[in-house]
């Protein structure tokens, strides 16, 4: 049998995402790379910088988001002998572009906390490009992942 805590308890985390906004707590700080970033710069990047998403634009716009799982998938994939005589270049000549998730899920910085959640949960992603409309489409003006809601439902730091 699972320890679980005291309904009352989550009262406390549901009043915290439900009254802040995503534009409390977002990322403003993050990482962007281009799209003629190779998937082994991607790489290494996130592993510097110790990331697991990275939003990719182009002049300025949002085009799409690599995650550090779908890096490592498409990598793995490349090193598969039948991948190499089948054409596939290997992992340096790949580009980010290419394995992106296009039309990124992404959300607005007035939306509330409890509503970002919701999100996260429903499409089974670990965080949201945080966007506002600009002339040319999408602007990215922050982040939001996971780490960020349980920060911002139980005032850790």
């Amino acid at each position: 049998m699972r320890n679980q805590p005291p309904a009352a308890s989550a009262a406390a985390p549901k009043a915290a995402l439900q009254s802040q906004h995503v534009s409390d707590v977002m990322r403003r700080d993050f990482i962007t790379i281009s799209r003629g970033e190779s998937l082994l710069e991607a790489l290494q990047l996130m592993r510097l910088a110790r990331l697991r998403h990275l939003t990719i634009e182009s002049e300025g716009v949002l085009v799409g988001i690599l995650s550090y799982r779908d890096l490592q998938d498409e990598l793995l994939a490349r090193l598969d002998p039948g991948a190499r005589l089948q054409g596939v270049p290997g992992p340096g000549g790949a580009v980010a572009v290419e394995h992106l998730t296009g039309s990124p899920y992404s959300i607005a910085p007035d939306a509330t906390l409890a509503e970002a959640a919701a999100r996260l949960e429903r499409l089974r992603v670990g965080c949201l490009p945080v966007v506002e409309q600009g002339e040319q489409g999408l602007r990215v003006v922050g982040l939001l992942t996971e780490m960020d809601l349980l920060r911002a439902a139980y005032g850790t730091s």
